[in-house]
């Protein structure tokens, strides 16, 4: 072989065991991104990979045999990292295409592996984010959020072990930092850029009042800066270059996230840097007497890099300055474009009770269309969704946003069949579980959550909006009321003084110790905080808050005064109580679809009782 230029560096290591060790490197956020999101995440990565594989053998016209397409090993690196770095629930498709685009149009346009300028599979992430920005981000039918870093501000143990809503790799720094490890074990990677982009980051996060640890660890900032910054072929080569490089990448990545609205930037900040790269070689390798550039070019090339800056920190500038009227909405990793859920441009910002609505209005200045958010707490902890209302404040759709229920079982309230369930209904719409809305499977606490939920939501919307009346004057005195429960009727005693809720007390109910107690304990103290039945049931206890909910409702009602109609007893629950009373010589459960009248019955009883043993 003819050897045309020199020197060269020569080693052992072939290009086919550096890809092969990053691959062994990826292992760990694989195992952890399918194990938190399931078979469609494997999916991704499969079909990722394998086509950014294929695509190269074809174009490339590779031998028809394992070693031919697999090549060099790159294409396979490429099309895994496209696959962690997308959303676990993105449609088949997108993986394809972006490694399509990745291999074709950002490696092999440029003349392969060791030309290429930008990182393939950051471009082709970047491409996806502008061209198909609804499959990316605004994904509100699952939990598919980029990062949670719109929904939290502050770090927590969930953000290091990855269980968090995001993306397939980039959620879980315990997997990231095993796989980091491996390649510094391997020397294919040095601290150099890792600490400048996680330092450059966690510094200007104190210096803006953010919560470091959350900046670094949320979102896909610790991912890129091991597996994306550090990439050969587009980052610099000089030791020095590769500090400048790295602290650009996380000064950009925060700068990106603060002043424009995507929930993520260190995708584009990288990309950025990329394209400085040959600049920061050029100012940053080693003077060598009499050799190189003058001082003159030095400093020319200097002042072009700091002027490129300048216009990019200028044009994020504009970016702030021109923003629309109503800021775009990024809730929990996922980006609402308001005006396209609504349908008009002119949408106005109303904050009641810290809920934040979103509305078109008529003519009449009434509110038209309706979004917002709101919360319930599910089995494992709160569950926030997007609620859309039509003209006529029907539901034209439920989206959810944030959830951390149980994989397989409680997660399945994202499903789009359980969501439709809610189309078409109203505040004065039934929302009985597993009558009117069926629960899943499995999952009963997270399904009843969101049906509660809903249906408190409109409930506050009718308040903000149009001014519902509230419960009335209630009647001084003591009374009970009762509700069915998880474990069977769950019976309560309201005390009303001076027309307020003073005391809740539960008498009497069958419900799993451990589970229950939470609820038994805390949901009085809300109630009457609230002087009200209808309050957030406590997490991890939701069919007891609800059905404590349910019993304070049951008593209230049945004192309620104001209201223009007289208390009404069920003819038919009667026939059934009485003698039901009498034979157990004792209370007994109430009478489904007819929780006033048993609770007036047990009234009732329980003061007749106290009047006989008074004498």
């Amino acid at each position: 072989m003819q050897v045309r230029t020199g020197p060269f560096l020569r080693d052992t290591v072939t290009i086919e065991q550096v890809m092969g060790d990053v691959l062994i490197a990826l292992i760990p956020t694989v195992v952890a991104g399918v194990l938190l999101y399931g078979r469609h995440a494997l999916m991704v990565v499969v079909l990722s990979t394998l086509s950014a594989v294929l695509t190269e053998a074809i174009l490339t016209r590779a031998p028809l045999t394992p070693k031919g397409i697999v090549g060099d090993g790159s294409a396979a690196v490429t099309g895994l990292l496209l696959g962690l770095i997308l959303p676990h629930t993105t449609p088949y498709w997108v993986p394809i295409f972006g490694s399509f685009f990745a291999i074709a149009l950002v490696k092999l346009a440029f003349g392969g592996l060791g030309h290429n300028i930008f990182n393939p599979a950051l471009a082709a992430r970047g491409m996806l984010l502008l061209a198909f920005t609804s499959e990316m981000i605004y994904r509100t039918d699952a939990v598919t959020g980029a990062t949670p870093l719109w929904s939290t501000g502050s770090f927590s143990w969930p953000l290091f072990w990855g269980n968090v809503g995001g993306v397939i790799g980039e959620t879980s720094v315990v997997a990231i930092l095993l796989g980091a490890a491996y390649l510094f074990y391997k020397r294919h990677i040095n601290w150099r850029i890792p600490v400048s982009c996680l330092g450059s980051a966690f510094i200007l996060a104190l210096v803006w009042g953010l919560d470091p640890w959350h900046t670094i660890m949320a979102g896909g900032l610790m991912f890129a800066a091991f597996f994306m910054a550090t990439d050969m072929v587009t980052s610099p080569v000089t030791p020095v270059g590769e500090l400048v490089f790295g602290a650009g990448c996380g000064v950009l990545t925060l700068m990106i996230r603060q002043y424009t609205p995507f929930p993520e930037g260190v995708t584009f900040a990288i990309l950025i840097m990329n394209a400085l790269t040959p600049a920061i070689d050029s100012l940053t390798i080693p003077h060598v007497f009499g050799v190189g550039a003058s001082h003159k070019d030095r400093i020319r090339g200097f002042a072009l890099t700091v002027g490129i800056v300048m216009v990019l920190l200028g044009a994020l500038a504009v970016i702030e300055n021109n923003e629309p009227r109503v800021r775009p909405l990024i809730s929990d990793g996922h980006y609402l474009p308001m005006h396209e859920l609504l349908g008009d441009p002119d949408v106005d910002v109303v904050e009641v009770n810290e809920t934040r609505y979103y509305v078109v209005r008529d003519e009449e200045g009434d509110p038209r269309r309706v979004a917002f958010i709101a919360e319930r707490n599910g089995f494992n902890g709160p569950i926030r969704f997007l609620l859309l209302l039509n003209s006529e404040h029907r539901i034209e759709r439920v989206s959810v946003l944030k959830q951390g229920e149980s994989p397989g079982f409680g997660e399945l309230i994202t499903r789009t069949a359980f969501l439709e369930q809610f189309v078409g209904l109203d505040k004065d719409s039934s929302f009985t579980a597993g009558k009117d809305i069926q629960v899943i499977s499995g999952a009963t606490v997270s399904s009843r959550a969101v049906i509660s939920g809903v249906e408190r939501a409109l409930e506050r919307f009718d308040e903000a909006f149009f001014g519902v009346d509230g419960p009335g004057t209630l009647n001084d005195g003591t009374f009970l009321g009762q509700a069915a429960s998880f474990g069977g009727p769950l019976e309560v005693e309201v005390v009303v003084s001076g027309g307020k809720i003073t005391s809740v007390t539960i008498l009497r109910h069958s419900d799993t110790p451990g589970f229950s107690d939470r609820a038994i304990s805390g949901m009085p103290e809300r109630i009457v905080a609230a002087n009200s039945a209808q309050v957030d049931v406590v997490s991890g206890a939701t069919l007891t808050s609800e059905a404590i909910m349910s019993a304070v409702q049951a008593a209230l009602e049945s004192t309620s005064v104001g209201q223009g109609h007289e208390l009404e007893l069920d003819p038919e629950a009667l026939e059934t109580l009485l003698p039901a009373i009498i034979e157990a010589q004792g209370p007994v459960e109430a009478v489904s679809g007819a929780a006033v009248t048993s609770g007036a019955v047990h009234g009732a009883f329980r003061d007749a009782l106290n009047i006989k043993e008074g004498q």
